[in-house]
């Protein structure tokens, strides 16, 4: 009788500290995907991705049987394949439109302002922004993190777009959307969407990580004493905040931290 061979579990291609990849760790995770996570540095994951899912857009998650790129397409696939008490598409139509707002608002508007915030302020610190770079990536692309630091940080400041004048703008976005978010839970709400865990949820909390500094995130990122003041004072004044709150929260009730490798 022929022995059967397990298919190897998935593979999450990531660049560490990106907000889609981390999302991305959140939602496997919830579904309780068995799967190895591959880290590469800017760059070096672009070569990954195009090589196993032909597409240059991280993350992806790969197996014999599926090509999900980034962290909607995995929400889709899983969110139909899961156990009813994972799911996080609500039936109800009202609700799943209010999700699918929150996705344009938290996973798009959010993050993109939280990423350039911290982006624009942490980059000039060489010495802080090595690791959440290369951690946990291949050893060459880790020397070439090191040795070519400046370049990295001139593609990342080019593809932001980061600017004094842009940083501010993006702070003036988070604080629009946590001002939003603090109205919506101003009357003890436990979730963003109904009675239950939703899209909106994991999309906020990971969107607003930079801002609030979770424990549990999952990518490499500096402690709060690492950081540069002005983003110590944001740090700070959000997590006062009931967004922030909730945004703490959530990470320490639905989130653990992943290590590098099989899960």
């Amino acid at each position: 009788m022929a022995q059967t061979i397990a298919a190897p579990d998935p593979v999450l291609v990531t660049f560490p500290p990106s907000l889609d990849s981390e999302l991305s760790r959140f939602l496997v995770q919830h579904y309780g995907i068995q799967h190895e996570e591959q880290r590469h540095a800017l760059g070096y994951v672009f070569l990954a991705t195009l090589r196993h899912g032909f597409t240059v857009i991280f993350p992806l998650l790969y197996s014999d049987s599926f090509r999900l790129v980034g962290p909607r397409p995995i929400a889709n696939y899983f969110d139909t394949r899961c156990a009813s008490e994972l799911r996080l598409f609500p039936v109800d139509k009202t609700e799943m439109q209010q999700v699918e707002s929150d996705w344009t608002q938290f996973n798009n508007t959010l993050a993109f302002a939280t990423a350039r915030f911290a982006y624009y302020h942490l980059l000039p610190h060489r010495d802080i922004m090595i690791a959440p770079l290369s951690q946990g990536t291949p050893g060459n692309e880790q020397k070439a993190v090191v040795s070519a630091y400046s370049t990295f940080a001139w593609v990342l400041t080019t593809l932001l777009g980061l600017s004094a004048k842009s940083a501010q703008t993006s702070l003036d976005q988070i604080r629009t959307v946590f001002d939003a978010v603090d109205t919506r839970l101003a009357s003890g709400e436990q979730f963003l969407v109904g009675d239950r865990l939703t899209l909106s949820d994991l999309a906020f909390s990971v969107a607003a990580a930079p801002v609030v500094l979770p424990p549990t995130y999952g990518g490499p990122i500096p402690s709060f004493d690492e950081m540069p003041a002005e983003i110590q004072t944001v740090v700070t004044e959000m997590r006062s905040r009931v967004a922030g709150i909730f945004a703490l929260r959530m990470y320490q009730e639905h989130r653990s931290i992943f290590g590098v490798g099989s899960v």
